[in-house]
């Protein structure tokens, strides 16, 4: 995206960001996040926990004979500062999987790499989804949804359903080659160099899928795992803020927020939309939606926290070569 772009979506998500807390009461808002206190230490700490079974689920889609597959902890690195990229761009997703891309070469060819990559993102994106169906089916039972609404997150989530099977079932064939066909048919030929590497992707990607099930379902479930404990963020910082509310709820919040921001991938780290979209989820549910902007700020700051944290390691750490710690840990 071309950097005047990129620079209008980070002013539009800050005014929209300003517009809202504005609206809402900045003062409201202030004392709402001032209330926690130093009890934040244990929300940016809460992070570690879907980082460390986000990795472990990256890890599973290696290979595990290989004998370059990366550790536990060089992998942790490489998932942060990638992710910090991701954060301050838009698409940040495609961002952040683009850099760890690049910072992981030195380590394993990008022929294997990139599978292990792929298949954990697909696998992640399988769980989200899952993930969502379980917040949609709680929306629909717990709330008073008008019709249009319903129809509007069934037909979501159908579409979502659909094109991500139809990708799955790709993957066992061919990720990437279809591409590079077309873009020759279009007499379009600066990859055809690149065809053998595309090639070789394409294989280990499908060969993940035929040879390695046990992988498939231990990354789905550590990913699961992930989604729960930002749950559980969200009902920690809520509890701890005095507003009591079952882990359903937080779970129903959780999951609602998921979708939002997937809606919105374009805008930079969601800016804005991240914390409307929670501010609009609790006025939904009946709840303050002060409280709401409140616990997006929140989790903004421990976002914030986590990224500056990736760009440190970065900094530190400029030859990818030298790892921060031990590159083995046991496996997941």
């Amino acid at each position: 995206m071309k950097k005047p772009v990129r620079i209008l979506l980070w002013i539009i998500g800050l005014f929209l960001l300003g517009a809202l807390v504005h609206q809402l009461g900045v003062s409201l808002v202030v004392d709402r996040v001032r209330a926690l206190g130093w009890n934040i230490v244990p929300v940016l700490s809460i992070a570690m926990l879907w980082h460390t079974s986000n990795t472990l689920a990256w890890r599973a889609c290696f290979d595990r004979d290989d004998p370059d597959r990366p550790g536990f902890w060089w992998l942790v690195y490489i998932k942060l500062a990638g992710e910090a990229v991701g954060n301050v761009t838009p698409a940040s997703h495609l961002s952040g999987e683009v850099a760890k891309v690049y910072i992981l070469r030195p380590k394993i060819s990008a022929t294997r790499g990139l599978p292990s990559l792929v298949v954990n993102k697909t696998i992640e994106v399988i769980s989200g989804l899952f993930f969502a169906v379980l917040g949609t089916v709680l929306a629909f039972q717990l709330l008073e949804i008008d019709e249009q609404i319903r129809l509007g997150l069934i037909l979501a989530l159908g579409m979502s359903s659909l094109a991500i099977g139809l990708v799955f079932l790709g993957q066992r064939r061919n990720t990437f080659e279809w591409f590079l066909d077309l873009l020759l048919r279009l007499k379009i030929t600066f990859l055809e160099k690149r065809r053998a590497q595309i090639q070789e992707t394409d294989r280990n990607i499908a060969a993940f899928y035929r040879r390695n099930p046990r992988g498939f379902i231990e990354s789905f479930v550590l990913h699961v795992f992930s989604w729960i404990f930002g749950t559980f963020e969200i009902y920690y910082i809520l509890i701890t803020l005095g507003e009591p509310v079952t882990f359903t709820t937080a779970l129903l919040l959780a999951s609602l927020s998921t979708i939002i921001t997937t809606a919105f991938f374009f805008v930079p780290s969601g800016l804005g939309v991240f914390e409307g979209g929670h501010a609009f989820l609790f006025h939904l549910l009946g709840l303050d939606p002060v409280l709401g902007l409140s616990v997006g700020l929140i989790r903004r700051i421990r976002k914030v926290f986590w990224v500056a944290i990736g760009f440190g390691l970065m900094t530190v750490y400029r030859q990818p070569r030298d790892p921060p710690v031990s590159l083995e840990a046991p496996s997941p």
